[in-house]
């Protein structure tokens, strides 16, 4: 684990997403947690730091999908962690609805991860957060409800700082290819490409220096100008164009 900006670390050797810690003086928070089986490489991380479980009072899901997510409920009993969500990813998160319908190939793929990874246990979301929140015990963040990639994708914003965390909202990496560079989310793992192209038009309009995705690399310098350059490289919505 290694401090990649003023108090935020990053877990190293992840398989997948990445996992962040958002240090404050109300404790740790996580921004996802990865993967079923990275749990104790995540505390061993933050033990290592000098932390112990009990620093972590927060837990902070972008979206449901196990890569994301799949550490949650495990985490949050070793911890006592509160895990908070977009109230629309709630659900999926406690696994009392199915995910929705997905493409063809996506679901084919869905199969064959799930034979070859541990499945995700249900974690229950102890608080349910809407578009413009205050995100508790975070420091400063707010909720930016940005759905597409899944309905209830979840950005996490700092205003002062223009740090952005945005989940799969944005991805500075493809994840299959390892093609670097910013980008919209990947169309066969995204729900509703439509949506999710509204919701980098509303991230645009944010302030943002620092840009957190969960693939890919941070970009710390200038991260708005890149995401406007992003914008004005994808076809506009139906929405944007009424």
């Amino acid at each position: 684990m290694h401090e990649v900006t003023t108090d935020i670390l990053r877990i190293e050797g992840l398989r997948a997403a990445h996992v962040y810690v958002i240090v404050s003086a109300e404790g740790l928070t996580l921004v996802d947690t990865g993967l079923a089986q990275e749990t104790d490489r995540i505390l061993n991380q933050l033990k290592a730091a000098g932390h112990e479980p009990s620093a972590v009072r927060n837990i902070i899901l972008t979206h449901f999908h196990d890569d994301h997510a799949g550490g949650a409920a495990s985490i949050a009993g070793l911890t006592g962690a509160r895990v908070q969500a977009h109230r629309e990813e709630v659900p999926f998160i406690e696994q009392t609805i199915p995910s929705r319908p997905r493409p063809r190939l996506l679901a084919i793929f869905s199969r064959i991860t799930k034979r070859m990874l541990p499945k995700s246990a249900p974690c229950r979301v102890d608080v349910a957060l809407e578009d413009g929140d205050a995100i508790e015990g975070s420091g400063g963040y707010r909720a930016i409800h940005t759905p597409g990639h899944t309905p209830g994708s979840l950005c996490l914003y700092h205003p002062e700082r223009r740090i952005l965390f945005c989940g799969d909202a944005l991805f500075n990496r493809h994840p299959v290819t390892g093609r670097r560079g910013l980008r919209e989310p990947i169309r066969m793992f995204t729900a509703d490409p439509e949506k999710a192209r509204d919701s980098i038009r509303k991230l645009s309009k944010l302030n943002v220096e620092q840009l957190f995705c969960g693939h890919g690399e941070p970009i710390l310098v200038d991260a708005g100008r890149q995401i406007e350059a992003l914008l004005r490289r994808l076809p506009r919505s139906s929405a944007a164009r009424e």
